[in-house]
């Protein structure tokens, strides 16, 4: 083929002083032109490296694993289309996998490993080349499915507040909504057992918080809803003061026994709102007498018998009181 194009060109340079120079650089492209294309027409294997995707997933499962993306084997195919398959950018040749047979595991999940060499006729009809070998690398492709399941998981709010001064969180947060549907592999979906929310940092909080926080992504987890609105109330948090009458508790008849003195002050921290609705029969202080002989003692202690839930550093003017017994 190199003999005949040089003794074209040969012939082509006898002439070149008898023939215009426009006449000379047609001849040479048409010449060219019917070399490239002979050369061309041949077939050749060239080995190509080229990516893949997958389809048609078995019904209900999920793929968790990541197969190789990238095949490369020996093509063998006329020029033509071999320059082709080259510069077209890395063609993607799609794996269907409706026939594979799957095998499941103990844990629940289905593998299969499939010889990449099975696809063969596959890659070759959608590469439109004349064939391809059996040399593939990898030799194999891996696997792994889980079965795809939907629960509803709790949502968690993640937050770092620093309050100001003589501030408190009041309650806990409200969550809307408070769940999500988590869809996803029944592996993962059953090992979580809440969604958190992005963390929210906030300084000096004095003001109740409200706003919208995404929730954090999980591989291969889908959410019904991507965020949440969170409010969180805050309160002022004081030190009150109340004074309260002191009772006797005692299973000794007829007994009757005056305190000195007979109201203490009790001192307590609380947020505000609660501190509002506090009603008279929040701190019952008594004095337990069980028995004559802790009338043997000259002062008796007090104790607290209710407490208000959200009551914090509490303390009594006097831990203990003089007494007389009544007649």
């Amino acid at each position: 083929m190199v003999n005949k194009l040089t003794e074209i060109i040969a012939i082509l340079r006898k002439a070149i002083s008898t023939i215009d120079i426009k006449v000379y650089s047609i001849s040479l492209a048409i010449s060219s032109f019917i070399w490239l294309v002979m050369t061309m027409s041949d077939n050749y294997t060239e080995r190509l490296e080229f990516p893949v995707s997958y389809s048609n997933f078995p019904e209900g499962l999920v793929l968790v694993n990541h197969p190789v993306r990238e095949i490369s084997v020996d093509v063998k195919s006329q020029g033509f289309e071999l320059a082709s398959v080259a510069l077209s950018k890395k063609k993607s040749v799609d794996i269907d996998l409706n026939e594979i047979k799957f095998r499941k595991t103990k844990y629940g999940r289905y593998v299969a490993s499939v010889a990449t060499k099975s696809f063969r006729y596959n890659i070759s009809n959608q590469l439109q080349v004349d064939d391809v070998g059996k040399d593939f690398i990898p030799d194999s492709v891996f696997f792994v499915f889980d079965s795809l399941i939907s629960e509803k998981i709790p949502i968690k709010f993640v937050s770092e507040f620093t309050l100001a001064d003589g501030f408190v969180a009041y309650g806990e947060p409200l969550l809307t909504p408070s769940f999500v549907t988590v869809t996803g592999p029944a592996t993962d979906v059953r090992s979580i057992d809440f969604i958190n929310t992005v963390k929210v940092l906030e300084e000096s909080v004095s003001d109740d918080f409200s706003d919208d926080v995404l929730l954090v992504k999980h591989k291969l987890l889908h959410y019904d809803n991507v965020k949440v609105n969170v409010q969180q109330r805050v309160t002022k948090y004081s030190e009150f003061k109340l004074k309260r009458r002191i009772n006797l508790l005692s299973n000794i008849p007829n007994l009757k026994v005056k305190f000195f003195p007979a109201k203490v002050d009790v001192v307590f921290s609380m947020p505000l709102p609660d501190y509002k609705v506090l009603n008279d029969t929040a701190f019952d202080l008594v004095v337990n007498v069980d028995s004559l002989d802790v009338l043997q003692n000259n002062k008796l202690l007090i104790n607290m018998s209710r407490v208000p839930d959200n009551a914090d550093n509490i303390r009594l003017s006097t831990e203990s009181v003089e007494y007389i017994i009544l007649d």
